[in-house]
């Protein structure tokens, strides 16, 4: 590999990335894109490649992300649809413990912003 290819990946390396960025294993993922797993080790000690993967898995979350941003409303409304359930009281107690425990944990972590924003604005 000449110096120039160090500042790109091989059009193998590209295929390869995104069966490394979804699968469960290592294993699973060498089997997919039809490389071994030395050829995969060597090629994850190249920064470029690593740079690469990193940034597939991490679009990866982001999607995944998104879609639960998504669908946050939806979930709000069910649980609080299961607040009015008069057949299962036990259905109504889970629900109610659900929505005050993601309530409490959000204004924990609207203080604790609060809290690091006031010390970096005092620490300029």
């Amino acid at each position: 590999m000449t110096e120039s290819d160090e500042n790109q990946l091989t059009p193998r390396q590209v295929a390869a990335i995104p069966f490394f960025a979804a699968c469960s294993s290592v294993e699973a993922a060498c089997k997919e894109s039809g490389i071994s797993k030395d050829t995969y080790y060597k090629w994850l000690k190249g920064p470029l490649f690593k740079s690469e993967l990193d940034n597939a898995r991490n679009q990866i979350v982001d999607d995944a992300i998104s879609q639960l941003k998504i669908n946050t409303t939806k979930a709000a409304m069910t649980l609080a649809a299961l607040l009015d359930r008069d057949d299962s009281p036990a259905v109504q107690r889970a629900a109610a413990n659900d929505i005050l425990n993601h309530v409490g944990r959000f204004k924990e972590l609207q203080e604790l912003q609060e809290r690091i924003e006031k010390l970096e604005r005092l620490s300029k």
